[in-house]
């Protein structure tokens, strides 16, 4: 089978490798599309992928053979690519100590992902599509599990307005459950038009561009002097962690989902007196997966504007995708069709 194979920092090959042999609890699942994430780009960007590693995490794809023992799924099942919930007696692989680092841990460089044609999964991992969910909508599943969690852990509650710091995919994604779970207004700040354009299509109550307008200034004054509850850093931009933390009203709070992988500025004279809080939030639990897929079928999310025609690629234009969203302008999701 076909597979982006990592062969040292920013570098791409696409090679045959094996197909993956099945274990009797498993399943082999075709993949039909496989998007490509911020932290797949930042493994790329920053060679903290192993070589020999196949990257992806964000996909779809039809089951098309099952192992002997697989109980719960078939053949021609739907699935996305994760978020089932674990049995008892899994062995998953441990990380050396409690100090998780997604900077320092890398990928193992027998693992492979969605940047495959096929993938092989244990049977509880995936979850089943619901029906009348298209697949370019299901194919958000993953980063739709990250949104929920942020939203989940943070201190939003029904009727508050919240500000989105970066309109990516994690952002709009966010931006999409605040509205769903009741958010008065979802402030959005995004610097790119083709992003800010997809925030509007989607539902942004004001989109603010941060290169043209001071930002704080701006959800002070919309939020009527205070400033807001909670506000969310999607971007991991330089001056977002400080934006964040000084837009936020007395004991209010910045939950960071984004990750920065340089230094970003800070100074804490500016917001300490206000006794402000920071959580981060970081990948997602099984809840997190049924929760996104559950708003996707009752239309609370959409990737109107977010997966377009203009988002799918195919093998050879991978390496050329990982580098343009290195420092994204005009796409907002792109997808590989294996």
């Amino acid at each position: 089978m076909k597979a982006a194979v990592v062969r040292g920092t920013q570098k791409l090959e696409i090679e045959d490798i094996p197909t993956p042999e099945l274990g009797p609890k498993q399943v082999l699942v075709k993949i039909k599309y496989s998007a490509l994430c911020g932290s797949d780009v930042h493994r790329f960007q920053y060679g903290m992928a192993n070589e020999g590693s196949v990257l992806g995490h964000e996909y779809i794809g039809e089951v098309v053979q099952i192992g002997r023992d697989v109980t719960y799924l078939k053949e021609s099942d739907r699935v996305v690519g994760g978020g089932g919930t674990q049995p008892e007696d899994a062995v998953l692989p441990k990380y050396p100590n409690d100090r998780y680092s997604a900077r320092t841990v890398g990928i193992e460089s027998t693992r492979i992902g969605g940047f495959a044609e096929y993938v092989a999964m244990d049977e509880w991992r995936p979850l089943l599509i619901p029906e009348g969910v298209s697949d370019e909508l299901a194919v958000l599943a993953e980063p739709a599990s990250i949104a929920v969690h942020a939203v989940r852990t943070s201190k939003f509650k029904i009727g508050d307005t919240a500000v989105v710091l970066g309109a990516g995919p994690i952002g709009l994604l966010t931006m999409q459950v605040l509205k769903a779970g009741g958010a008065a207004r979802v402030i959005v700040s995004e610097p790119a038009p083709a992003r800010a354009e997809s925030a509007r299509v989607l539902g942004a109550d004001v989109v603010l561009n941060p290169l043209k307008e001071d930002v704080v200034e701006r959800v002070l004054e919309l939020s009527g002097g205070p400033g807001v509850p909670v506000a969310f850093d999607a971007a991991a931009a330089k001056p977002t962690f400080q934006q964040g933390l000084q837009m936020v009203r007395r004991g209010g709070q910045l939950l960071v989902v984004s990750m920065a992988w340089e230094d970003v500025d800070l100074r804490t004279v500016d917001w300490i007196g206000r006794e402000v809080e920071m959580k981060a939030a970081y990948g997602s639990q099984p809840i997190d997966w049924q929760t996104g897929l559950n708003l996707m079928s009752r239309r609370q999310l959409s990737s109107e504007s977010m997966v377009t025609d203009e988002s799918f690629i195919g093998w050879d234009q991978m390496q050329s995708s990982m580098e343009r969203l290195m420092k994204p302008e005009e796409h907002v999701q792109i997808v590989l069709v294996p």
